[in-house]
């Protein structure tokens, strides 16, 4: 009795067995699918953990402290015409209009300058050539006490300009004039340019107590437009008297490499934009650098590169494009060392014969009035 009650316990485990085999095996297999269908295999002996998300790597161009950016800013066209750095002789006439023109003397009378006088209340010129002429005139004060200079002429227009120029042909003969610039041709049409006399009624000459003039000029942006060892270049003769503002920086770059404008203007053109930039370092150390862009000739304005954070101007060069200049602390770390001093100026020709021509007397502010001598009343580029 107990051993039919073994076998059928021993019958009903291997039953069991074989139902527990059945389905260990019939797991694996879908197992084997699953893994066939997902197409990876899990290791059992591993310990896997969820996968986080990975945020982007983003990486970083680092820029060179010293290296100046630079944006892109609209220029019409029309500005090429306009600007401290125009570029006005019997090549390139002056197209710009005659916007920001100050009375002088108005000016003068704004800063209680007692330093020079002034033709009449009618001279024009540009507001910055005002203002940093009146600051030349009192530091020259200051240096020698002498008050006896008079600003003879500073804008003209181009009708005035004709009259001039008729009036030396008719005196002359000629059909053309040696001494005053063809109208529309004249520096006194942009009102960046003085011409100098003096109230004892001699010429001014730029020597003597004078010189001070030349070789200070240059710190307030002034150079001696027409020197007499130029006139090859210019094409107009020695003009002691006659100062021209193009900015401190340009100034101080042509008085110390003794360069005229048309000379400094050829140089600028061998320094574009996509080149080597021109460091110039100014009598105070700051540095500068100055390029030229060409107009885009194609459209009706051009998109001129300016540096994005430092500060700059842009002027038109009166022919073909802009000339732009910034400082830039970092200038000279990847550039030719500049001059640091200006040249010694060669002083004016004492002997020139030739003088400002005059206008017909025309009334003077009463600080002119109290000297007993009349200074000619206009000169003749």
């Amino acid at each position: 009795m107990s051993k039919k009650k073994n076998e059928k316990s021993s019958g009903a485990g291997r039953v069991l067995d074989v139902i527990l085999t059945l389905a260990l095996v019939g797991g694996i297999g879908y197992g084997c699918y699953y893994v066939a269908q997902n197409g990876s295999k899990i290791d059992q002996n591993s310990t896997y953990q969820v996968a986080q998300p990975q945020e982007e790597e983003t990486v970083e161009e680092t820029v060179p402290e010293d290296q100046v950016i630079f944006d892109s800013e609209e220029e019409p066209n029309s500005e090429v015409f306009s600007g401290d750095m125009i570029l006005v002789n019997s090549v390139y006439g002056y197209q710009g209009g005659d916007g920001d023109l100050v009375s002088l003397y108005d000016v003068k009378t704004e800063h209680d300058s007692h330093s020079y006088g002034v033709r009449d209340s009618e001279v024009m010129v540009r507001r910055t050539t005002a203002e940093q002429l009146t600051a030349m005139f009192d530091a020259f004060f200051e240096a020698t006490y002498d008050d006896n200079i008079v600003v003879q002429s500073g804008y003209r227009s181009k009708e005035r300009q004709q009259e001039l120029y008729d009036a030396d042909l008719a005196a002359t003969g000629l059909d053309y004039s040696e001494l005053v610039a063809a109208p529309g041709h004249s520096e006194h049409q942009t009102g960046l340019c003085v011409d100098l006399g003096l109230y004892d009624g001699t010429d001014y000459d730029g020597t003597g107590v004078y010189a001070w003039i030349n070789e200070h000029c240059y710190e307030y942006g002034f150079i001696l437009r027409y020197p007499d060892d130029k006139t090859s270049v210019t094409e107009i003769q020695a003009e002691p008297w006659h100062y021209r503002y193009v900015g401190r920086p340009h100034a101080f770059y042509m008085m110390n490499n003794h360069l005229c404008l048309e000379e400094y203007m050829d140089l600028l053109k061998e320094h574009p934009y996509d080149g080597e930039h021109l460091v110039i370092t100014d009598c105070d150390g700051k540095l500068y650098e100055v390029y030229s862009y060409k107009m885009d000739a194609e459209y009706d304005s051009t998109m001129v590169p300016v540096p994005s954070s430092l500060p700059y101007t842009v002027s038109g060069n009166n022919a073909d494009g802009f000339i732009v200049t910034f400082e830039n602390p970092d200038a000279l770390k990847n550039a030719p060392e500049a001059d640091a001093a200006p040249a010694e100026q060669p002083e004016g020709d004492a002997d020139s014969d030739i003088a400002p021509d005059a206008d017909s007397p025309e009334d003077t502010p009463a600080e002119a009035l109290s000297t007993e001598a009349d200074a000619p009343a206009d000169a003749s580029e």
